[in-house]
């Protein structure tokens, strides 16, 4: 009796540590990956060479350019995988600047300004201003 009781117990234990795990792993990879909005944390940029300084928004009252990208090319992509452009992430509230810090693969200081580096863009954040510009 004693061992039957020990042997439910411990079944009841070990499927409770896997169930435990698997909700924290799963919610580990989502906030790894995308922010509770459900957009991800990263860019996906398209490279255009000379392509002037365009303003696309505020963003936690910061003025938000792109530079040498194409704007329309220039996007996030949400859970379901679907483009997000970042003209609309920007106007909706759907990322952030603490965001982008927190993510940000490298930090770089440069005088006043804060460089925040990715694998193929940067964004420089220098008073009220961030420039999102790629990496060349």
């Amino acid at each position: 009796m004693r061992k039957n009781i020990l042997i439910i117990l411990g079944i009841i234990l070990l499927v409770g540590v896997i169930l435990f795990i698997s909700s924290f792993g799963i919610g580990w990879l989502f906030s790894s990956q995308y922010n509770e909005k459900g957009i991800s944390h990263f860019l996906v940029v398209t490279i255009v060479r000379n392509q002037p300084k365009v303003y696309i928004g505020e963003l936690d009252n910061h003025r938000i350019y792109v530079e040498n990208l194409n704007l329309e090319k220039t996007n996030f992509r949400n859970i379901n995988a679907e483009n997000v452009s970042i003209k609309k992430a920007i106007e909706e509230n759907l990322v952030t600047l603490a965001e982008w810090r927190k993510y940000a693969w490298k930090i770089v200081k440069e005088g006043d300004a804060e460089v925040l580096r990715y694998d193929n863009y940067e964004i420089t954040c220098a008073y009220d201003d961030c420039i999102i510009r790629p990496i060349f």
